[in-house]
C-alpha cells in the first residue's frame, strides 16, 4: 500500500514524499528513521478502491511518478514469485488509483491476446516513456523482466525523490515571496489612499520617504491594469519559449548560468544522466540505445544536445569517455571516472557512484539555498514593513510637533 507523507524539521521545512507499506503503524516506523516530524501520514487516494470501476468509464490526468515505481516494484515482486504477468496485471489495476487502473485495464486486455506488456505500455507515451518501454522490452526478450523492473523501480524512485527535494526547497521561498507582494498590494491599494490623501491635503513639506510612497502607491492605483498585463505578458512569453525548441535551449542555456538555480539545475541533470544511463546498461541495452533514451529523460535542453551529440561519436566508434570529452556541460570528473569504468568494466557501478554524488550535492545545494533565502527574505519583509511604517509615521511625528509648536 502507498501512503503519501509530510515532515516538517526544526526549521519548519516541509519534505514530502511517498512510502510503500503494508500498513500505517509501518509507514510510521519506517519514517521514524528520517529526520523530522510527520505532520501527514494518509493512504494514496484511489489506493484500493477501483474494484469497482466500470469498464469503459472516462477518466482523466496522467499517472504519477510514484504510481508507475511502485506499479514498476510490485509486478516484479509478483513475476518473481511466479505469478502469470495477466493474473499479476489484474491485481494491480483492482488496487491502483483511477488513471492507472485504466491504463492497466487496456493493457491488460492487450496483454490477454497475446501481446507483449512493453507494446502494450508503448500505447501510452505520455504515462510510460521510452525509458520504461524499452527497460521491459529488453526484459521480455533476454527472460530478466523481474529484474529489469526493480531496476527501473529504483531508477524511477530516484528520480522522483530528487524532483521532490527540489520542490520541496522551493515551497518556503515562494511562500514568503508571495506574502510580500501580497502585503505590498493589500496595503496599496485599500489602506494607503486613504491615509496618503489626508497627507496630500497637510500644508507641510512630507519626507523624502513618504513622497516616494505617495509615487509608488498613485502609480499602484493608476496603473495596475498595465501592471497586471506585463506580469501576464512575461508569464505567457517564458511559457510559449519553454515550448519552442530553439527558445526553449535559450532558455535552459541562461538557467544554467543563473547562480544557484543554474548549480541545481546541472548537478540534477548530471544525476538523471548517470542514473538512468547506469540503469540501462544493467538492463541489458546497447550504450548507443540506452544514450538515445537518457537524452529524453533529461530535464536541460543543453544536456539533451550534448547527450545526442555523445551518442552519434559513439556511433563512430570509441569509448563513452572520449566521446564526452571536449563537451561544454559534462565535467571532467565525470568523464574521467567513465573512463576508469570503462577501462576495469565496472562503468555501471561507477555510474550508480556518480548518480549518487550528484544526487548528493543537489541535496547539499537546495538545502544551503533554503538557508541563505530564509533571513534574506525576512529581510526583505521587515525592510518593507519599515519602509511603509516610516512613511506614515514621519508626517504625522512632523504635523504633532507643528499642533504642539
Amino acid at each position: 500500500m502507498l501512503f503519501n507523507y509530510k515532515l516538517t524539521d526544526n526549521k519548519v521545512k516541509i519534505i514530502t514524499g511517498g512510502i510503500e507499506a503494508i500498513s500505517i503503524q509501518e509507514a510510521r516506523n519506517k519514517l521514524a528513521s528520517q529526520e523530522g516530524s510527520i505532520v501527514m501520514l494518509e493512504p494514496v487516494k484511489g489506493e484500493g478502491k477501483n474494484k469497482g470501476k466500470k469498464k469503459g468509464q472516462i477518466v482523466f490526468g496522467r499517472v504519477k511518478m510514484i504510481e508507475k515505481v511502485m506499479f514498476a516494484k510490485h509486478l516484479a515482486v509478483m513475476i518473481k514469485a511466479g505469478m502469470a504477468i495477466d493474473t499479476a496485471l489484474e491485481t494491480l489495476k483492482n488496487n491502483a488509483s483511477a488513471v492507472l487502473a485504466k491504463r492497466l485495464e487496456s493493457v491488460l486486455e492487450d496483454v490477454k491476446k497475446g501481446g507483449r506488456l512493453s507494446d502494450a505500455l508503448k500505447k501510452y507515451p505520455k504515462d510510460f516513456d521510452l525509458l520504461f518501454v524499452n527497460m521491459v522490452a529488453v526484459g521480455e526478450q533476454g527472460g530478466t523482466l523481474a529484474k529489469n523492473l526493480n531496476l527501473l523501480a529504483a531508477q524511477q524512485r530516484k528520480s522522483y525523490e530528487l524532483r521532490s527535494k527540489i520542490k520541496s526547497a522551493a515551497v518556503y521561498p515562494s511562500l514568503i515571496i508571495i506574502a510580500i507582494i501580497g502585503l505590498i498590494v493589500v496595503i496599496s491599494v485599500f489602506v494607503l489612499p486613504k491615509i496618503l490623501n489626508f497627507f496630500k491635503t497637510l500644508k507641510i513639506d512630507l519626507p523624502a520617504t513618504t513622497q516616494l510612497f505617495i509615487t509608488i502607491s498613485d502609480f499602484m492605483m493608476n496603473y495596475w491594469m498595465w501592471i497586471v498585463g506585463v506580469i501576464i505578458f512575461i508569464f505567457i512569453a517564458i511559457r510559449t519559449m519553454a515550448k519552442i525548441r530553439a527558445t526553449r535551449l535559450v532558455l535552459h542555456l541562461i538557467i544554467l548560468r543563473l547562480p544557484i538555480i543554474g548549480k541545481v539545475s546541472k548537478h540534477l541533470n548530471l544525476a538523471l544522466f548517470a542514473r538512468t544511463l547506469g540503469s540501462l546498461l544493467d538492463s541489458g541495452i546497447t550504450i548507443d540505445r540506452a544514450l538515445q533514451i537518457v537524452s529524453q529523460t533529461l530535464t536541460n535542453d543543453a544536456y539533451k544536445r550534448e547527450t545526442t551529440s555523445v551518442y552519434h561519436k559513439i556511433l563512430k566508434g570509441g569509448s563513452l569517455a572520449d566521446a564526452m570529452n571536449n563537451e561544454d556541460y559534462f565535467p571532467s570528473l565525470l568523464s574521467s571516472m567513465i573512463r576508469v569504468g570503462e577501462r576495469s568494466g565496472n562503468l555501471s557501478e561507477v555510474l550508480e557512484y556518480l548518480a549518487d554524488f550528484y544526487e548528493l550535492e543537489v541535496d547539499n545545494t537546495t538545502k544551503n539555498l533554503s538557508t541563505m533565502l530564509e533571513p534574506a527574505l525576512l529581510i526583505m519583509i521587515g525592510l518593507v514593513v519599515g519602509f511603509v511604517a516610516i512613511s506614515i509615521i514621519n508626517p504625522i511625528y512632523e504635523l504633532t510637533s507643528k499642533v504642539g509648536a
